[in-house]
């Protein structure tokens, strides 16, 4: 099995405390191939950040994009993934 890794743009929506828009994203996609295969078996995201800056209040967000979906918490500013 390989895996190839790029870095990648996205569109999602953003929704919480009272608010939802559209934001711009950039994640890193992992696609992963079985032998020769040129469609992959599994697709994953990691390091997803909002490029697209808003005036939403600190608190508790939910990302959601390509069937996706990741809690967020904005604080100072940013948003930051909730463990």
């Amino acid at each position: 099995m390989s895996t190839t890794k790029e870095i990648v743009p996205l569109h999602g929506m953003l929704r919480g405390e009272g608010h939802q828009r559209t934001c711009s994203i950039q994640a890193t996609r992992s696609s992963m191939y079985e032998d020769e295969s040129t469609r992959p078996v599994a697709i994953a995201y990691s390091r997803c950040d909002i490029v697209d800056g808003d005036d939403f209040p600190e608190g508790d967000y939910e990302l959601e994009f390509d069937g996706k979906k990741i809690l967020l918490t904005k604080k100072g500013g940013s948003y930051l993934v909730r463990e």
